[in-house]
């Protein structure tokens, strides 16, 4: 006769899991030494800006605005050497969807809004 309960299995597999990733935390450098307090003076969110700088980290909304100036500069460059309108306008749709997503992942003060055909001039000034 067995008793094993529904999920036992899986309940010793995570408590087990859980202890591994608690060994190997142990084993970290920083493990059991205190945060530098200039972490909790002053801006924290500034400091923690400068924390992820010094560590090379770059939040996906940065890398997306630098492909949207890039895309927008190419764009002027097709627009300027009097291509059809409709491939400059497809461009621009693309363009569009990139800001859209940049827009859904960086903070709210940093929104910027779409491009059309007349308006990207005055747009690629927004995006520098």
């Amino acid at each position: 006769m067995s008793f094993k309960k529904e999920g036992h299995d899986q309940s010793i597999n995570q408590k087990s899991g859980d202890y591994n990733l608690d060994e190997e935390m142990k084993n970290h450098p920083g493990f059991g030494k205190p945060l530098p307090s200039h972490l909790f003076s002053g801006d924290i969110y500034a400091n923690f800006t400068k924390t992820a700088k010094e560590a090379g980290y770059l939040p996906p909304f940065v890398a997306l605005q630098k492909e949207i100036r890039e895309a927008i500069a190419k764009v002027m460059k097709i627009k300027a050497a009097d291509r059809q309108e409709s491939e400059v306008k497809g461009m621009i749709d693309e363009i569009n969807k990139k800001i859209q997503k940049y827009n859904t992942t960086c903070p709210p003060m940093m929104q910027k809004g779409r491009v059309g055909f007349t308006n990207i001039e005055n747009q690629i000034k927004n995006w520098e």
